[in-house]
């Protein structure tokens, strides 16, 4: 027994020396940047016998690899996201943290992309969100162009509504901007058709044929991740049950990518349906996994062109399209 008792404690001294020889070989490879021959000298091993010391390093966990790559792009990831939804074009970027650390990388990429692309005299419609927030906050330049307001007012925090966004883009553009004050969505069909005459609303929906570019945001249903269901009333939220995946500019979408409930939208200040299938360039910027659903139900009923996102989303996406 006693004997038992110390092979066991002289296996332990022998295997905290081993690793404390796996500790010396891989701070000396990687934080003092010292060569594997230079290393094999000091310790008295061989270069082989080196590689083989930081191999066991990482496998045993005493050396861990951290890759600084948040809100670098993914290129590839990108590619097979862009051939999975059928879409013109897609910006995947990778994305740690919590929401604002990732909707802060996508929002940055978004800017990017619509400063890169935007051409003078364009008309870029908007809708509302704290992505699109993210992105016309971060806006470095824009050519002069004329900004539409898509939707009427859906946020109570004023700094993620559509007139903030369309504010932002207007103040880095220098061109005109065409707001909607009134609210997305009102209780009647009559209050609506009648919103809809003022003419500073009228104004602005009158435009809508003329947009070039629109950015979105995409609201998903299941699971919930969208702001018009805390301005939805009950009724609307019962009879949209089961039936919404995703919403986009206040329109309602099935997962097959159909609209849902025309009656509805007829109490909606927005772009229809028609109408925004007809806008040549669609930017969506979504982030997170748990809207996988929303913009496949959004890319299916051909209501985007473009997407920009994070890895997990894009990740979920794919996962969802192999299986």
């Amino acid at each position: 027994m006693v004997r038992y008792a110390a092979h066991l404690s002289a296996r332990n001294d022998h295997s905290e020396a081993d690793r404390a020889l796996l500790a010396a070989v891989a701070r000396a490879h990687y934080l003092e940047g010292r060569s594997r021959i230079d290393i094999a000298e000091t310790f008295g091993v061989s270069r082989f016998k080196v590689a083989r010391l930081l191999a066991r390093a990482s496998v045993e966990g005493i050396v861990t690899i951290q890759v600084n790559d948040a809100g670098l792009p993914d290129s590839a990831l990108a590619g097979r996201l862009g051939r999975a939804l059928r879409l013109e074009e897609c910006r995947v970027v990778r994305s740690h943290g919590d929401d604002d650390a990732v909707r802060h990388h996508v929002g940055a990429a978004a800017a990017a992309l619509l400063s890169e692309t935007l051409r003078p005299g364009e008309v870029l419609g908007v809708a509302w969100g704290r992505t699109l927030t993210a992105t016309t906050s971060q806006l470095d330049h824009l050519p002069r162009l004329s900004v539409v307001q898509l939707t009427g007012v859906v946020a109570r925090d004023i700094a993620a509504s559509p007139i903030e966004v369309a504010w932002q883009v207007f103040s880095r553009s220098g061109g005109e901007v065409h707001p909607i004050f009134a609210p997305l969505f009102v209780p009647d069909a009559e209050t609506s058709a009648s919103l809809r005459e003022h003419a500073d609303v009228r104004s602005t929906t009158t435009l809508f044929p003329e947009v070039t570019t629109a950015l979105l945001s995409v609201g998903s249903w299941n699971p919930p991740d969208t702001q018009l269901l805390d301005v939805l009333p009950p009724e609307v939220l019962a009879r949209a049950a089961g039936r919404v995946a995703a919403d986009i500019a206040g329109i309602l979408v099935t997962g097959e990518g159909l609209p849902v409930d025309p009656a509805l939208q007829d109490r909606c200040i927005t772009i229809s349906y028609e109408q925004l299938r007809a806008v040549p360039r669609v930017v969506a910027v979504a982030a997170g996994a748990s809207k996988a659903d929303a913009v496949r139900a959004v890319a299916q009923a051909g209501l985007i062109t473009e997407l920009v996102t994070d890895h997990t989303l894009a990740l979920a996406i794919l996962a969802d399209a192999d299986a």
